[in-house]
Parts: C-alpha cells; structure tokens; sequence
C-alpha cells in the first residue's frame, strides 16, 4: 500500500479541521508558575497544559432545550478552537498536590482505546469532541518540567470522572487519590474500561458549615486551607477545589464551565446532566466571588494560566 507523504498528510488534516470551523489547529499554551503566600509562607501554583481538545460548538454552548440541546451536539457541524486540558499542580507545605491528571496520548485513536465500551459510547465520543496530545504532553514529562517527578505528589484530586481529567491516573498507583462520593457512585459518562485496575479512591463526603455560599465542603488539608465544594451541573456529583491563600482565593474549578465568560454572562454550556444545577452553580460562583477576591480557574480556559499569573479576580 502506497504510504501518503507526511507533508500531504498534514495539509489533508488541516483541511479537515477548516472544515470543521478550526482556524488555528495548532494552539500553544504555555505552562505557567505563579506563588502564592498561605499563613505567610511562599506555595508555588504550576499550570500544566496536558493536551488540548476542541468540542462541537453547541456542546460548548448550549443549542435548545431539553433532549433536543443533546441532540444538537451531535448533529452539529462546527467545532470550537482547541482549547487547553489545564491540570494544576499545588506544592503545598502538606505535600504535592495534583488536581485532576489530564489526558494521554492513546486517547487520539478512540477506535482503539475505548474498544471495550459500546460503540454508541466511542460514536458519541468521536463525534462531539477531538483531542490533541503527544506523549511528550503527558502529566508525568510535564511534572518533570517542573522538576517534580510522579512520585513526588502526594494526593491527586479529582474534580470529576471524564476522560480527559482522569487519564493520566496511570502515572500514580501509589498515591491517595480522592474523588466525591457521589461523582463515583453516580458516574456520567465515565468509560470504565481505561480506569485503572487499582483505581480505588477515596471517596468523600462534604460536611456541613464549612464554607460561605457553598456550605459544604470537604477539607483536603489539615489547616483548611483547600475545601472540596459541591459544583454540580457538568455531571450530578462535580467538585471543585478552593484555595484560601493569605491575599485571595483560587477555584480550581474542573468543568463548571468551560470559560469564565460563562459564568459571568450566564451561558449554559450543552453538555451538562443538568442546566438548572449549572446555573445553580454559577450563581454560587459569583456570590462568593463578590465576598471574596476569588481567581476562577477552568480546566478548558485558554485565558486560565494568564489570570492565575495575573491574579485577575472574577468580579
């Protein structure tokens, strides 16, 4: 079989992300590294890009109401521009904290890797989003450029199951990893087949009275300082993680929206188990920023590594 030349190659797949309504297929995202000060000690914050993925556009905003906004995700034609896959690393003086693991390169060929879920699970995959990653992306060849090896996190935290958070577990079986009890037991679209087979999480409950606006939330660490709260709407158990530093706040805030535009302008993104928590959420967002200088750090932002570099506060 003739081998088509790679040049060639390449011009056919940028004519098909064109067609797709992808300008730039080849997006960068610079890794970032801010400090912070928490009880007036120094805590560095790295932003590690882990790949990048471009969706649907109504699976990015949301098209119609009710199933037919489903619908909408898979019929359309148009695609996003690629936007990061954010995974945040926090040296914090109780140990290396990881929060979700990004992508990994075996996830380009879907056919292949998601061959044990069913093949509505692999249509619907291939058919709302596209995602880019190397090896060299991975979450273990980005800690390194960071100077820190797998090893040296102590505890991954899990905002939610979807592919492109949890991909990079592989790199961390001897890790505590922790994830909300009621995300892992009422999972949404989550492909079971790639999770590893000692994957066993701890699973955590939030408590009562532990937060402003939110109420509830779980904490991470001994002095407090990282609170697991309840940001449901992206799936029926999504968290995200605050951090209370000694100057202002920092969300790590997963897919609660995929910008922060959203949040402010109040636009439902499609793809959500559902739009009355999201907005639910958004307006918790906003409450609590308002109480409190709050930096708002999406998973999918391409302006995420710029506002945490520029302490840019959400209201």
């Amino acid at each position: 079989m003739m081998q088509v030349p790679l040049y060639r190659e390449h011009k056919i797949m940028v004519k098909m992300e064109h067609q797709k309504g992808i300008i730039n297929p080849n997006p960068v995202y610079e890794n970032v590294t801010t400090s912070v000060k928490v009880k007036g000690q120094e805590v560095k914050i790295h932003g590690l890009c882990v790949g990048t993925v471009a969706v649907k556009t109504t699976f990015k905003t949301k098209k119609g109401n009710g199933f037919l906004s489903k619908i909408n995700i898979l019929l359309a034609k148009y695609y996003t521009e690629y936007m990061p896959i954010w995974v945040w690393a926090i040296e914090h003086p109780q140990g290396n904290i990881l929060v979700d693991t990004g992508e990994n390169a075996d996830s380009t060929e879907v056919d292949k890797y998601l061959s044990k879920e069913s093949w509505y699970a692999r249509y619907q995959f291939k058919n709302a989003c596209t995602v880019k990653i190397q090896k060299e992306n991975e979450i273990n060849n980005q800690l390194n450029k960071i100077n820190l090896k797998t090893e040296d996190i102590k505890l991954v935290v899990l905002t939610h199951m979807h592919l492109d958070h949890i991909d990079g577990l592989k790199y961390f079986p001897k890790q505590e990893i922790m994830v909300g009890n009621f995300e892992y037991n009422h999972p949404d679209n989550v492909f079971k087949s790639i999770l590893p087979s000692w994957f066993n999480p701890n699973k955590l409950d939030y408590r009562q009275n532990k937060i402003e606006v939110f109420n509830q939330a779980f904490p991470i660490t001994q002095t407090e300082d990282l609170l697991y709260i309840p940001t449901p709407g992206h799936t029926p158990g999504h968290s995200s993680l605050v951090f209370k530093t000694d100057d202002f706040d920092i969300i790590f805030a997963g897919d609660s929206s995929y910008d922060q535009a959203q949040v402010i302008n109040g636009e439902l993104p499609g793809a959500n188990t559902s739009y009355i928590k999201t907005a639910v959420t958004y307006t918790k967002l906003l409450s609590y920023a308002n109480l409190r200088k709050t930096i708002y750090l999406p998973t999918h932002d391409a302006n995420s590594g710029k506002r945490l570099v520029g302490k840019s506060f959400l209201v």
